[in-house]
């Protein structure tokens, strides 16, 4: 008997699921904030979490969380924890709420040596903060249904708030995959056309604030043309200093949903901040439209989602006519000769996936690989009558419009994104695919299919053929037109 009631105890137990999210000070500046989850239990559910303990080159995330507290309709709960990953096994039944703080980890502001990229760890000074949500907030074992988010006054993130601070009824992973912001940033809204562009921006830049709205909101009207998409009606930006380097400039860019971030140092030039907004935008498509592509193995894709974003991002640059063909050759040609001089250019895929965060050079051989391969089957296709590579990925993001409306997550599979390639440049997919992802091939430069005025030199460098007419029919075929 008593087996039997355990058994049924089983069977209508369920997970709790957090309705609410918010965010506050703790104490008088930003060197604390205290995160708390919001639930509504029935009686005999359980809860289950894990804490983040890697987001892209951070590590050791845990560290940052203290004081986690577990609070019932009565009181404080107990609750079991192991390493990162907290359990409550029978929850009352009512409002239930797990508020934690974080901190960093380190002293003073984000520097060069002390973490491995300065910035991507979550930043809490006394008169600022930001952080990634994946960086801070917890995954739920079982479904997570959607949330309301509440921030205090100072607070942005990537979703619009009212004045109360309080956001729309968003999905949990609109903040796993989100942005935080506070503090003395200059936060502004610019209307663009059907766009709603906020901004929380630190330091000057080259771009002043209007260019730089500019920029993004042309930015992303044009590659919602380019992938035949739906432009967005709301974005959010932060742009932010990192310290000096001894010498030479730094920008870093990471994209998120419906939002990117910029960390540079004060002498970035305009060029590359631009270069890297249109980068972060086009990581809308590649590969969010497309489908979200599984976190814990994305260095095994990151030649398709880095590489072909570098790729499109040289391209969307020279059709809207921020660099010229001259430019587009010698970027692609500085991206190949980095390639040629890289010390670890033929690392097979395994390796390379266990060692992305190794150096500057592994993390750069995915752009690099994926950016070549990407214009030798877009000139291939394009030679062949077809639409390119654009076509592909508009398959793609109509694949992932379908699943939505089948009540499916937006997701992309390595089988799925194999097919569309394979469909699109049949069995010489497989090919490349095994021979320069795969095995790690040297890929040879002139063995490539080439746009019709480009060559490579005696070198093996990518210039303008000499003599070559009809440069403008030749940019304009580059970019699909």
């Amino acid at each position: 008997m008593n087996a039997l009631i355990a058994l049924a105890l089983a069977a209508t137990q369920q997970t709790a699921a957090p309705h609410s999210v918010s965010v506050s000070q703790t104490g008088e500046d930003w060197r604390i904030v205290t995160i708390a989850l919001g639930f509504d239990a029935e009686a005999g559910d359980s809860l289950a979490l894990r804490f983040p303990e890697q987001w892209g080159p951070a590590e050791n995330l845990t560290q940052l969380v203290s004081d986690i507290r577990v609070i019932g309709p009565d009181g404080p709960l107990a609750f079991e924890q192991d390493g990162a990953s907290l359990s409550v096994n029978t929850l009352p039944a009512g409002p239930v709420e797990i508020r934690y703080d974080i901190a960093q980890d380190y002293e003073g502001e984000p520097q060069w040596g002390v973490q491995r990229l300065p910035g991507m760890r979550p930043v809490l000074q006394p008169d600022y903060a930001f952080f990634a949500g994946g960086a801070v907030l917890p995954d739920f074992e079982g479904a997570v249904t959607e949330v309301r988010v509440s921030l205090p006054d100072g607070g942005a993130f990537n979703r619009p708030v009212d004045e109360a601070g309080e956001s729309a009824v968003l999905p949990y992973e609109a903040l796993t995959n989100g942005l935080f912001a506070f503090g003395a940033f200059r936060m502004e809204t610019t209307d663009v056309n059907d766009l709603a562009l906020r901004s929380a921006i630190r330091g000057d830049w080259p771009l002043d604030d209007a260019t730089l709205h500019a920029v993004t909101a042309e930015t992303l009207g044009q590659a919602a043309s380019l992938f035949e998409d739906p432009a967005f009606a709301q974005y959010f930006v932060m742009v932010t200093p990192l310290p000096e380097l001894p010498q030479g400039s730094a920008v870093i860019g990471s994209g998120f949903d419906e939002a990117f971030f910029l960390l540079a140092t004060p002498n970035a030039d305009q060029e590359n901040l631009i270069h890297t907004i249109t980068h972060e935008v086009l990581h809308e498509w590649i590969p969010r439209r497309a489908g979200q592509t599984d976190e814990a193995t994305d260095p095994a894709r990151a030649w398709f989602t880095e590489g072909f974003t570098e790729y499109f991002t040289q391209r969307l640059l020279l059709q809207t006519g921020r660099i010229t063909l001259d430019e587009y050759a010698a970027n692609m040609d500085a991206l190949w000769t980095a390639y040629m001089t890289s010390d670890v250019n033929t690392l097979p895929a395994e390796a390379l996936n266990e060692r992305l965060f190794e150096s500057e050079q592994t993390e750069r051989l995915p752009y690099q690989r994926g950016s070549l391969l990407a214009l030798h089957w877009d000139t291939i296709l394009k030679t062949e009558g077809g639409e390119g590579l654009t076509r592909v990925l508009a398959n793609l993001i109509d694949r992932a419009d379908a699943l939505v409306a089948e009540g499916e997550p937006r997701t992309l599979s390595d089988q799925a994104l194999h097919a569309a390639l394979r469909d699109a440049l049949g069995e010489r997919f497989d090919a490349d695919y095994q021979r320069y992802i795969v095995e790690g091939r040297l890929i040879d430069l002139r063995a490539l299919t080439l746009p019709e005025c480009l060559e490579a030199d005696a070198h093996a460098h990518l210039r303008i053929k000499p003599g070559s007419e009809a440069l403008e029919a030749c940019a304009a075929g580059i970019v699909g037109q």
